[in-house]
């Protein structure tokens, strides 16, 4: 719940930066409400009134998260960049605004980047917003057909990036963060592209299947997918 006094507004964001701390200390699975409670020296049911679960503390963090993403974009979206520039400035900032968190695992990472949270949610609302941005400020503009989509498009594309950055063990990520900046042109081609109908069939296709994608990880158990490396405690 978000409290009404500056006393409780202070008790909340100490427990935010405790969980954070113990989230990078410990791990996410073994950071439980619990310990969250000990470490900033409150009850566990003083916790448990700011915060229904450690999952709403992330999804706190991801509201900080997103604004910060989008008001950074902001500042370098300026009318008369090509698409392939805003879509690569928008990946750029929003992994260096992530970049703090990677060392937490890919367990909290999951959680954090999950599509847990509802359309209208305004975490999700931000980010679909900055897309927005990266598309209307684009000149020359995209093929209007594909205009009105061509944001949740890319939201679903970065989702599916910084998953595999999430997962990422080799250095600074050198791996995913050269398939973000090589993702940036192919989608730029794509959406210039799909003025011709067979591409735009395609256009619609793909979204649908990110869409199904993105749906079918919000059903999954929070953490390790199959397959890949348990996260108990920070990735080397």
């Amino acid at each position: 719940m978000q409290p009404a006094t500056r006393k409780g507004r202070n008790t909340r964001a100490e427990l935010l930066q405790t969980a954070l701390e113990a989230f990078a200390e410990l791990g996410y699975r073994e950071a439980s409400m619990r310990v969250i409670a000990q470490r900033a020296g409150v009850s566990l049911s003083h916790a448990y009134y700011y915060f229904e679960s450690k999952e709403q503390i992330v999804g706190q963090l991801l509201l900080r998260l997103r604004q910060e993403q989008f008001e950074r974009c902001q500042q370098v979206l300026t009318e008369g960049n090509t698409l392939e520039s805003n879509i690569r400035s928008a990946l750029d900032i929003s992994v260096g605004v992530l970049q703090p968190y990677h060392g937490f695992g890919p367990t909290f990472l999951k959680v954090l980047l999950g599509e847990a949270e509802p359309t209208g949610a305004p975490g999700r609302e931000t980010e679909l917003k900055m897309w927005q941005q990266v598309v209307e400020q684009a000149r020359p503009l995209p093929p209007l057909g594909i205009r009105r989509d061509l944001p949740r498009f890319l939201l679903l594309l970065s989702r599916m990036l910084f998953f595999l950055w999430a997962y990422d063990s080799t250095a600074n990520q050198r791996r995913s963060r050269r398939l973000m900046r090589n993702a940036a042109p192919l989608a730029a081609k794509f959406a210039v592209l799909s003025r011709l109908p067979v591409v735009r069939s395609l256009f619609d296709d793909l979204l649908g299947l990110l869409d199904d994608s993105a749906a079918r990880d919000a059903e999954e158990p929070q953490g390790t997918h199959p397959g890949r490396p348990a996260a108990g405690n920070l990735a080397s």
